[in-house]
Order: structure tokens, then sequence, then C-alpha cells
């Protein structure tokens, strides 16, 4: 009996369960009638050939969608006057029971077109930037007209719906609903009464296509310039290479052609195919990159395209050069969806990287194309400037001490365009400049007394060890036998600006090198006095060394001396022992001489005796001697 009344109870349960799911069902049917669309929006486009036309937005509501309008006909109509954003309302007419509102958008160009669709947006609160485009003919690349939108009939009445909803005018509807309120009508597009077909539907991300073109392009266009190396000069040299299918070509010779000839510009020079070829080449006459600009647009049917060239300084780093350049080219027409354009520069090689592996002779080495990727924002090419040559002189004595002398040349235009002033800033003070035959060199110079000193003072020249501060060791090991290791290079700022020709000399004082014990990179040379490394800007060399005496050149230098010292030493003792003697003779040299007979002098008169004989005749004067 519980059994049979508890099945009862769950039969009573499905048939509530079915009545409940019965009642949900009515009122969703309910609720999607009330949220279904209450009218429809027709869109015409009429073009004309210069671009300029009127787009006509018919909204059709129906008798019974009408009467879910607070209002009526009246309460659409003065909804559409109170919030219209810029559309030009035509009225509202009746067609059978269904009530007609036409308004229009107004436009010169494709340009206007869309200035005009973006408030109509916005009062809509739909956020998307509107876009449109109109293509008239392009012969030989097109026969048609082509337009693309990326908004909708219903993008532009969405602001009406929403002014309805917002204002609780229609029954039951809300912010979600609005939407859905207006079905998609008929749409058309029309260039001079020539109907354009629809070949893409607009999206988030994406046009509409409305289109009767039949379009035809290059299977590829290269574009290569040159002159960016001379931008002050502004005068380039554009050459462009057409590729393009011979069947393509027969199909509308004359218009290609005709092209061809257009698009050389005076001055320019046209290469067509052969018979059977497919390629043509255009070269424009020198140009300013204006002129240059503009003829690329004629030769690739286009417009807006930008070439510029810029150099200046870095502003971080005085020994580079900022090459800016500006390749902007729109080739949708003659290059199709599907065809090919690429973009480059023809400079001499070595244009962009350090000019310290640059070739000494850039005419001898020609020039390169290098890629340019297009687009609106400049692509930056930089030339580094550095040090040609560079040579490092050390000398390591007995105590781990001596001296690093460096030198680092470079050509005298370089050194123009850096400066002298930055140079010696850079590589810090104590550093000297000289020039000669069209090279300067800067050399600077680290000394120090011992071991201690020296590894400091090679970081003040801008030196490095393997792992940390430069090492120079010099150890005894027994009579006259020394060990000398050594480990350091240029640090990282200055390795930047460092060509590969660099060569080390390697000499000891007090010292001479005997062998070579390790060589890490395997291109130190043992001469008779020092060591060479050629190509490296750093050494890692462990070495044996002898003590060594004075030079033969220093003991003939004191010998020299001393013979000098002691000629001085000698000639002051002569002189001393004589002093009488060379007195005497000093003396009796500067005794006055008597007077004599001479030119301008009048001598003794005749009748007179001289003065010799007057005195041999007179006595001698009387004395007290005995």
């Amino acid at each position: 009996m519980h059994a049979s009344a508890h099945a009862l109870s769950d039969r009573g349960d499905s048939r509530l369960s079915g009545s409940r799911l019965l009642l949900l069902l009515i009122a969703g049917i309910a609720a999607l009638l009330t949220l279904a669309a209450c009218g429809e929006v027709d869109s015409s486009t009429e073009i004309s050939a210069d671009g300029s036309g009127v787009q006509t937005l018919v909204v059709t509501v129906s008798e019974s969608d009408m009467d879910k309008i607070d209002g009526g006909a009246a309460t659409v109509e003065s909804t559409i006057e109170e919030h219209n954003p810029g559309l030009t309302y035509q009225g509202m007419t009746k067609n059978g029971t269904d009530t007609v509102f036409t308004l229009t958008l107004e436009f010169t160009d494709a340009k206007d077109y869309a200035a005009k669709a973006q408030p109509v947006l916005a009062a809509g609160d739909l956020t998307k930037t509107a876009e449109a485009t109109f293509t008239p003919p392009t012969p030989p690349f097109s026969s048609g007209y082509t337009l693309t939108r990326n908004f909708t009939a219903r993008d532009l009445t969405r602001w009406a719906v929403k002014a309805l909803v917002d204002e609780e005018k229609i029954a039951d509807a809300s912010e979600s609903s609005i939407d859905d309120a207006l079905d998609r009508g008929e749409v058309t597009v029309t260039v001079d009464d020539a109907d354009l077909e629809r070949s893409t539907y607009p999206s988030t991300d994406s046009a509409a296509v409305w289109t009767n073109a039949e379009a035809v392009s290059f299977d590829s266009v290269e574009v290569v310039t040159a002159g960016a190396e001379d931008p002050a000069a502004d005068s380039y040299l554009r050459t462009l290479t057409y590729e393009l299918q011979r069947a393509t070509y027969l199909d509308a010779k004359d218009d290609f052609d005709a092209f061809f000839e257009a698009a050389t510009p005076e001055g320019g020079e046209l290469t067509p195919a052969g018979e059977t070829g497919t390629t043509w080449t255009i070269v424009f006459p020198a140009g300013t990159a204006e002129q240059v600009a503009g003829w690329t647009d004629a030769a690739l049917a286009t417009t807006g395209s930008v070439f510029s060239v810029e150099a200046a300084p870095n502003p971080e780093d005085p020994f580079s050069i900022d090459t800016r350049v500006v390749d902007t080219i729109e080739c949708t027409v003659a290059c199709g969806e599907t065809g090919h354009l690429e973009q480059g520069l023809e400079v001499p090689v070595g244009f962009s990287g350090s000019t310290a592996d640059a070739p000494e002779d850039p005419a001898a080495a020609g020039t390169e194309v290098v890629a340019l990727q297009g687009g609106t924002e400049p692509q930056v090419f930089t030339r580094t400037i550095g040090f040609r040559t560079a040579s490092y002189d050390l000398v390591v004595d007995r105590d781990g001490g001596g001296s690093l002398t460096m030198a680092l040349s470079l050509p005298t235009a370089d050194d123009e365009v850096v400066t002298a002033e930055n140079i010696i800033a850079f590589l810090g003070e104590g550093t000297e400049r000289s020039e000669a035959d069209g090279v300067v060199t800067y050399t600077r110079t680290a000394e120090a007394a011992d071991s201690e000193e020296f590894p400091g003072a090679l970081q003040k020249l801008g030196f490095d060890g393997a792992e940390g501060p430069p090492e120079v060791s010099v150890v005894k090991r027994g009579d006259g036998d020394f060990q000398v290791s050594l480990a350091l290079g240029v640090n990282g700022t200055l390795h930047e600006k460092l060509g590969t020709d660099a060569t080390w000399t390697i000499r000891g004082e007090g010292l001479r090198p005997t062998a070579m014990l390790q060589d890490e990179a395997g291109t130190a040379v043992l001469g008779e006095e020092a060591i060479t490394v050629d190509g490296q800007h750093g050494v890692l060399l462990v070495f044996s060394a002898e003590r060594t005496g004075l030079s033969a050149v220093v003991i003939a230098a004191i010998l020299i001396v001393l013979a000098l010292f002691g000629l001085l030493i000698a000639a002051g003792i002569v002189a001393f022992l004589n002093r009488g003697r060379i007195k005497a003779l000093l003396g009796g040299a500067a005794q006055e001489p008597a007077a004599v007979d001479g030119p301008g002098q009048p001598g003794p008169a005749p009748d007179q005796p001289s003065a010799a004989r007057t005195t041999a005749d007179e006595p001698p004067p009387e004395t007290d001697r005995p």
C-alpha cells in the first residue's frame, strides 16, 4: 500500500514537471517574439565615376511591430529628428500597412564618406573607426570599380534603435536587444548604374568589398634605390624591375605599353622585354627624394609614396652615424593580392657596420643591395666609425712593472666626423694625437714601477684580464731565469671601436724572452729580443725569460760619456798648471798697441827729430845705486 502511494506521488511530480516545462517553453517563445526584430533596413549606395555618391537607408516597420512601440510612428519620427547624428532625414511614408523611414548620407569621395559615417557609428555606441575606399579603373590592372567599407546599414541606424530602447519606447526591450531590432534587408552598390557584386562581408577586422573589376597585376616588382650613402647631396637613382607573364601582357598589350611609357619620367630609360621576355626595367633619372617618390607613384599606379634619407650622429655614441630611411610604397594595384614587392638600397660595401672592418678602397669593393622593409616607419642603418689599426707595445721588467703604449689609427676623414675632442674624451686623459699621410693616430701610455701598480694602470688605459684586472706576473725561477705570465686585453667598450688589424710587441727591460710556454691563441711569434702577436686585441701568454745586463749600445754610450768627462778633467788640469802663461798671454794681448803712422795721421815734421832719436841722445838719469 505504501509502495502504491509512492508510485502515484512520483507520477504526480512527473506531471507537474511537465507542466512547468510547458510554461517555460511558452514564456520563452513569448520572450523571443518580444525581442524579435521590429523592422528591416535596406541600403542602396549610388556612386559616380569621380567617387562622389549617396547611401540611402530605408527602414521599414510593419504594423504589428509598430504596435510594440509606445506612441507608434510619431515616436519613431520624433526620435530620429531629435537624435540624428548627421544623416539627412527624408521623411516618413506608408507602404500599405508598413511605415517607411528614409535617411541618406551624401559624400564627395571615400575619405569624406568615412568621415561622415564616424559620428553616426559613435552615436550608436560603436567604437570602430569608419573606413572606406573607392578604386576606379586603372588600366591595365583593372577594368572596373571597387568599393570597400567596414560599416553596415544596421551600424548606421543603431543610434535610432538605441535611443528608443534607452527611452523605454519599445515594450520589454533591453540593451541586449538593440542589435537584433532591425533585420538586414537588401543591399546594393552601383557605379554609374553598373552593379557591383559583394565579394566579401564585413567583420570585426575587415571590410566588405564590392567590385565589378577584373584585376591583373605584375608577378613581382623590385625597387632598388642608390645614393643613400650621401643624403646631403639629395640625389638618388631608382630602378624598377617588373616581372609579368607573357600571356597577361599580350591580353592587354596596348594598355601595358601605354603604362610603361607613361611610367618612365623624362630623362629616364625604359628597357622593354624582348619578343618572348617577361622582364621590363625602368631607370629613373637622378632626382631628389621628393621627385623619386612622385615618379614611383606613376610607375606603380599608386599614390602617397614617400622616400626620405636622413643621417645624423647617434646622440648616445659620437662614433656612430645613424642613417634613417623611409621608403613607403603602396603596391596594391600594380602588385595585386598575390604579387610580390621587394625594396632595397644599393650602397657601397660596408655602408653599415663598423668602418674599422670596411674595405680600404671602397671603389674597388663595389656596391651591394641591402633589403628595405618598407612601411611608414624609418629603417635605421648604423655606421660605426672605428680605428682601422691598433698597435700595442708592452715592456715588462723584472719587478713586474713596465709600460704599455697603445696607438690607435683611423683615416683623417673619419677623424673629422667623430672629432678629436670626442675621441680624446673617449680614450681618456693623457691621449696624444698625431697626423701624417691622411691617417690620424691617437697614443696613450700606461706605466708602473712594479706588479702591484701595473694592473691598475692598465685598467685606466682600457684593459681587462681574463677574469678581473689585467695580469702581469714575473716569477724568478732560478739564477737569471724568470717566468712571465700575461693575461690582458681591451675591454668591451674599447673593443667595439676596433677592427681586426692589431699587432702586439712584447719586450723585456732587463729580460729577454727565451721560450714560449703557453699561447692560448697560437699566434705568438718568438723573436731574438721580442714576442710579436698579430690579429689580437689581447694576449694570454706564458713565456720564460733570462736576465740581461747592459746592452752593447748602452755600454758604448756610457764609454762615450766617460771619455768626454775624462777629456774635460784633463783639460782642466792642463789649464791649471799653465795658468801663468795663459795669464801672460791673455795680459799681453790686453795691452794697448803703440800709435803708428797711418792713413789720416800726420807724420813728424822734417826738421824735427823723432821721439826715438831724442830719447837715445839724452843721458840716462842719475840714480843712488852704485
